[in-house]
């Protein structure tokens, strides 16, 4: 028979299995077999446990009753053991149980010595051990953490401290570079004649208002292009002079290094073809190692013309040609207001006088309306070349808004610039514009702005001119006004005020409110409309207000920009609230102000609203007009450009195409919403008909969508479905939409 063995580092259950299991192999007996109820009931880990300490148990009982035994037969041999006393004779009748208890608690001891207790030691000194070497690991890893930091920081800094030297010396150069281009740029504006500045390599650099005139282009046009391209010469003593250019002209000037001026006679073809006997003189810049940084070119003319006629003549409807160059021969919005600022900065500094008139087209809504888009068109083309032709070496023409005209006169005093007022507005007032046979009077209202030194800044400039206009209107038009009556600035002051603290109370406390009017769409019937949103403000009387009276004063102000991001704010809160207008609508839109465009935060602030909106972003569209787009090209398209990450989608308001199809190529609208004086005679006009055709085309070209607006009558829908046009809106087709904020 087997003899189990168990020894006091082999004793406990695990010990009892295990010796088990070596008798079992030793005899060829199988493995003992846990109970499955026993393994699912505890686990097998824990059955193993409870069999083993059975086992131990029923070991040290075994051992117990032989000890027992052993122990009675002892005490059966010996006689002297057979009269005990009481207490013996009980130790004797429980000896087993004693020894039971005895080996029972001297194994517990030893399992829980081997199993629990020293394992537990061994685990905390292990972990001790372990803590410690993490700890010194941790301690070496920060120290060298605190080392890299600190050397990064100071690499940091040094580098921060190379770049912000970097940055003030490019600062200084950069500062020095606009300081000589004003300076060059003052000096040719002050300059009476037509002087040019070019590079060493013959580039444009800058001309006086006077270049521009006489080569009739505006002066960016110069600007950035050869002096040879820009200025083209021909030999003056050839009678056909335009196959005997004067080459090298300036070439020979550059490469002379000699500031010694070369006068050469030429004949000048101008930017419309028009040729001029002039007298050149050029002389070359350089610098102190006689190296050539450009050339100084002045241009005279060498006959004695020195204007246009400006006898009255008849009127006559101006060809597509003709409409081009006098169009073109005014500059635009964006340099007439940096040459204001310019002149501002200048007279403030030096004290110097110039003067701006502003000019406005009497009765152009009138014409508009009686004889059509095209009249007004050819009106505001008219009205181009009797400005033009009539400053011409006066001053600068500008065409800085739709229906707005300028001109700068630069060293003019009050009463010079008087004369040249009334002589526009005369030659104006003797010029009619004859269209389709008919007499169209294309009169102006003139508004004299001094610039002085007394002049604070552009707005209070234009704030000026807009209050003499209106009081020249009022008057009647026609007439040249140059004082602002007392009474008028202090009443359109006053007024302005009145009405913004009208407004703004009415936008905190709900008096201000958003309706709305849906753009049904023609060329799918079954798809989902647009919604625009205005906004209308109640009056004391319950009277809700259109934006038409109190909007100007706001503007006037520079104030309209609260108006359109309070206006924002809660149609993103309305559409938040109501899931069902954006689900219901291709895109939810509202028109925004020109004037807060120009506000330099205003877009950074929309910005912000689009990107913490809890609606989609493109679900939203923000229309602008197109006479503001055409005007301030740029300022459009920045605008455009940093709202484009958010999705918002943009519409073309008011449009007639005015801004030209490459404008409209780099101005990414989604929507184009046609002007209503196209669609007003389209049943019976078919020019008006071709031109919407036309615009409906080239916006489905530059894959956009088309909305007519404004449409009151139900018969102009067919003639709209057959043009092209996508949406329609108007109160032939819904006078108020569904919701009102």
């Amino acid at each position: 028979m087997p003899v189990v063995s168990v020894s006091a580092t082999g004793w406990g259950p695990d010990a009892i299995l295990r010796s088990s299991n070596r008798v079992r192999e030793s005899t060829n007996m199988s493995s003992p077999t846990l109970p499955r109820s026993l393994i699912r009931m505890l686990g097998r880990r824990r059955a193993r446990t409870l069999v083993g300490w059975s086992l131990l148990t029923v070991t040290t009982a075994a051992i117990a009753l032989v000890i027992a035994l052993l122990f009675d037969v002892i005490v059966a041999r010996l006689p002297e053991m057979a009269d005990l006393p009481v207490s013996l004779s009980w130790l004797r009748a429980h000896f087993p149980i004693i020894v039971f208890w005895l080996l029972f608690l001297i194994s517990a001891r030893i399992v829980w010595k081997e199993y629990e207790q020293e394992p537990q030691v061994a685990a905390r000194a292990s972990l001790r051990r372990h803590l410690g070497r993490q700890r010194k690991r941790s301690a070496l890893h920060s120290q060298t953490e605190l080392t890299t930091a600190e050397q990064r920081t100071q690499q940091l800094g040094a580098v921060l401290q190379m770049n912000r030297s970097l940055r003030e010396r490019l600062a200084r150069t950069l500062a020095d570079q606009q300081g000589g281009i004003k300076l060059r740029d003052s000096l040719l504006n002050m300059a009476q004649e037509a002087l040019l500045m070019t590079d060493a390599a013959g580039v444009v650099l800058g001309a006086s208002p006077a270049a521009a005139t006489l080569l009739r282009c505006p002066r960016e046009s110069l600007i950035g292009r050869r002096f040879a391209d820009s200025v083209p010469l021909y030999q003056d003593d050839r009678e056909q002079f335009r196959d005997y250019p004067l080459a090298n002209f300036l070439t020979r000037v550059l490469e002379s290094t000699s500031s010694i001026p070369q006068i050469q006679q030429a004949r000048l073809l101008n930017h419309e073809n028009e040729p001029v006997p002039v007298i050149v003189t050029s002389s070359s810049v350089v610098d102190v190692k006689n190296a050539p940084l450009g050339a100084i070119v002045r241009i005279n003319r060498s006959d004695s013309e020195s204007a246009p006629a400006s006898a009255p003549h008849p009127g006559l409807s101006l060809a597509d040609a003709e409409m081009e160059n006098w169009t073109t021969t005014l500059l635009s919005r964006e340099p007439f207001e940096r040459r204001i600022d310019e002149l501002l900065a200048e007279a403030k500094s030096a004290g110097t006088q110039h003067v701006a008139l502003f000019l406005r087209i009497d009765d152009l809504d009138h014409i508009n309306d009686e004889k059509g888009y095209w009249a007004g068109e050819q009106a505001l083309w008219h009205a181009a070349k009797n400005l033009a032709m009539s400053i011409v070496e006066s001053g600068t023409g500008y065409r800085y808004s739709n229906a707005r005209f300028a001109a700068l006169l630069i060293g003019h005093d009050e009463a010079r610039a008087a004369e040249v007022a009334e002589r526009v507005r005369l030659h104006a007032e003797n010029n009619d514009l004859i269209w389709n046979g008919q007499q169209i009077r294309c009169t102006f209202s003139i508004a004299l702005v001094p610039i002085t030194r007394e002049t604070n800044e552009r707005a209070e400039l234009l704030a000026a001119a807009e209050t003499l206009l209106s009081e020249a209107k009022n008057r009647g038009g026609n007439q040249v006004l140059q004082r602002i009556p007392d009474e008028a600035a202090k009443n359109r002051h006053r007024d302005d005020q009145v009405w913004l603290d009208w407004l703004l109370p009415r936008m905190k406390d709900g008096r201000a409110h958003l309706i709305s009017q849906e753009m049904r769409p023609l060329t799918e019937p079954d798809g989902l409309p647009l919604m625009e949103f205005f906004i209308r403000v109640e009056d004391d009387d319950g009277v809700w207000l259109e934006p038409g009276h109190y909007l100007p004063a706001v503007e006037r102000l520079r104030q309209s920009h609260r108006v359109d991001l309070w206006t924002l704010q809660s149609l993103i809160t309305a559409a938040a609230n109501n899931p069902r207008i954006l689900e219901s609508h291709v895109a939810v839109s509202l028109n925004l102000a020109p004037s807060s465009l120009l506000e330099p935060e205003f877009g950074t602030s929309v910005f912000e609203l689009l990107a913490a909106a809890d609606v989609p972003a493109e679900k939203l569209c923000l229309e602008i007009g197109e006479a503001f787009a055409i005007n301030q090209t740029s300022v459009v398209q920045r605008f455009m450009e940093l709202l484009r990450p958010t999705g918002v989608r943009f519409a073309l308001d008011r449009c007639h195409t005015t801004m030209g199809v490459t404008q409209l190529r780099h101005l990414p609208f989604d929507y184009m919403k046609i002007h209503p004086s196209v669609t007003a005679n389209i049943s019976h006009d078919a020019l008006d008909r071709t031109h919407l055709e036309w615009i409906c085309k080239a916006a489905h070209l530059l894959n956009r969508r088309t909305a007519a607006i404004n449409i009151e009558s139900t018969d102009a829908v067919d003639w709209l479905k057959s043009a092209g046009v996508d949406y329609v809106q108007g109160s032939a087709i819904n006078k108020m939409g569904s919701v009102m904020i």
